[in-house]
């Protein structure tokens, strides 16, 4: 078996074990142990399946493979980091690590925006286009909320709970994405096949956002969604 032969195995591992483990990371009780597992485990999986879809997306050649890896990639990141950034509102600072992860992830996202809306307004690179523009546009917003956050003087004291969960909830979102856009071929056209993850569930995640927030505004804590903590 050759090398690119193994990375694709991998890479269908890894997607396999991501698409798995986030349902269940949501089905079970939010901070406790099995939560945290396979939250962890969704999170390796993401990685590897980051790494493999580069390698392979470099190869066959395949540009959207690779840039919707790494657009899955900065979100999952996004969503294990707000865990770690729980102070913000006490005068916690962002890491270099934090930074440069946003910073390479808007280099990334810009370029998909670019790559997108030029092929768009020349009306070439047909729902290629419409997809690089969507998930662009997505990731560049996305970098600019999580610097807003980092460096505001006022902030919300629930905020690292929405990196958290809409980092992970959009990686899982743009996980099912690119399955579908390899697998499902019954949808059409094309472009509804990588998009229809993101049409429902971006409004069902800013639904939840909102319930959520409701809730905080009533003076309830956030243990309503389980023991958040860190071990």
């Amino acid at each position: 078996m050759d090398t690119q032969a193994i990375v694709l195995k991998l890479h269908v591992l890894a997607g396999t074990v991501a698409l798995g483990a986030a349902p269940l990371a949501l089905a079970v009780a939010k901070g406790g142990r099995w939560h945290r597992r396979w939250g962890i485990g969704f999170f390796v999986a993401m990685l590897l399946t980051c790494v493999t879809a580069m390698l392979a997306g470099l190869w066959r050649p395949d540009p959207l493979m690779a840039l919707v890896a790494l657009f899955s990639m900065h979100l999952a990141a996004t969503g294990y980091r707000g865990l770690y950034l729980k102070g913000l509102h006490k005068g916690q600072r962002p890491g270099r690590w934090d930074l440069l992860m946003h910073g390479a992830a808007g280099v990334v996202n810009v370029a998909l925006l670019l790559w997108g809306v030029v092929h768009l307004l020349h009306g070439e690179g047909g729902p290629a286009a419409l997809i690089f523009t969507t998930f662009g546009c997505l990731g560049c917003l996305l970098v600019l909320v999580q610097l807003r956050r980092f460096f505001r003087n006022r902030h919300d004291k629930q905020e690292w709970l929405y990196a958290h969960m809409g980092g992970f909830l959009g990686s899982y979102i743009a996980t099912v994405s690119a399955f579908s856009g390899v697998n499902l071929d019954m949808i059409k056209p094309l472009w509804l096949q990588w998009l229809w993850p993101t049409l429902v569930g971006v409004p069902l995640m800013l639904a939840w956002f909102r319930h959520c927030r409701k809730r905080f505004d009533k003076g309830e804590r956030p243990r309503f969604l389980g023991r958040l903590r860190i071990r």
